[in-house]
């Protein structure tokens, strides 16, 4: 089956697949707050990269263990798997510490909101690895949806805080990785390459603890103790490990490859609104008016992008 004769093959599916994975990822924003304010509870001020790096290793290596039940998963891991596993895995290794470190200061929504830039990063990136601009379609779809992103939460704010730039440098990791998961999915067992990039995450994730408390910023045995047997920690962590990780980046894998990348990164798009509706719903998040203006933009986004040209328009 060739290139274009794979991503039209059910188009539908794919992008209801996509849909399901935006729906996880915005109540995904909200576990993650919910660790952290469980986690500076239990451990105190001063533990930022501990946190994280606790946070990522039990989730990433919690799922991992969970796709290593699946026969498939483990017979076809082969060398292409870990080898895009590894590119895969970095990519989000990055995105997350950077989304984690930024959320310190930021509410799920918002944090949602400032990660959908990464439609405009690929739309520019995309550019920039085919040496095209895409077709006017899909250019102005990017943009209303990003504009909408923008907007969602109230009139954009122009002074970036510490936590903003991060998150904004995980949406430029985001973008990255969407580009190489069309491209690594393609190569290797889709399942085998989510096992691998799990993988990958967990040991980074270790590493990265092992360094922290290495260099003596790490908490007391009887502190991470009571972290690690309170609900209030557990609940969000294995429902992040769960469904945010081994469901959702195993649809991703497997149906992000039969549809553009832009166009994929347009679908992702509505994430921020399910992040804006969970954030509301689990009192972390204040709803405001300007949900209708950024909401409909984001819509039209997808419309626009949707109905438009699939193919890029030389220079």
């Amino acid at each position: 089956m060739t290139r274009a004769q794979t991503r039209s093959h059910r188009p539908w599916l794919a992008l209801g697949a996509l849909c399901l994975v935006t729906l996880i990822w915005g109540i995904t924003f909200s576990w993650m707050k919910e660790a952290q304010v469980a986690a500076h509870e239990h451990l105190g001020p001063g533990h930022v990269a501990e946190i994280v790096a606790l946070y990522m290793g039990l989730r990433f290596g919690i799922a991992a263990l969970l796709m290593a039940l699946l026969p498939r998963a483990r017979a076809r891991a082969d060398r292409a798997a870990w080898k895009g596993g590894f590119v895969l895995g970095a990519l989000l290794y990055g995105c997350f510490v950077a989304q984690m470190f930024g959320m310190e200061e930021l509410t799920p929504a918002v944090s949602a909101f400032l990660i959908s830039l990464y439609v405009l990063f690929t739309a520019v990136l995309t550019c920039w690895r085919a040496r095209v601009r895409p077709g006017f379609a899909l250019l102005a779809g990017a943009l209303l949806a990003t504009l909408g992103a923008g907007l969602i939460r109230g009139r954009p704010q122009f002074d970036l805080h510490l936590g903003e730039f991060l998150t904004i440098v995980s949406a430029l990791f985001a973008a990255v990785h969407i580009l190489a998961t069309d491209k690594y999915t393609r190569t290797s067992d889709a399942l085998a390459t989510t096992l691998a990039t799990l993988v990958w995450v967990a040991a980074l994730s270790a590493l990265t603890l092992a360094l922290v408390q290495l260099c003596g910023a790490g908490s007391d045995a009887r502190h991470l103790a009571d972290l690690l047997s309170s609900r209030d920690w557990l609940q969000p962590l294995l429902l992040g490990a769960f469904f945010a990780t081994v469901i959702a980046f195993t649809l991703m894998n497997v149906f992000q490859k039969r549809i553009d990348p832009l166009r994929a990164a347009i679908v992702y798009a509505v994430e921020p609104i399910w992040a804006l509706v969970f954030g509301v719903a689990r009192g972390h998040d204040t709803l405001t008016s300007w949900l209708w203006v950024g909401g409909g933009l984001l819509l039209a986004g997808n419309l626009v992008a949707e109905l438009g040209p699939r193919r890029p328009v030389a220079e």
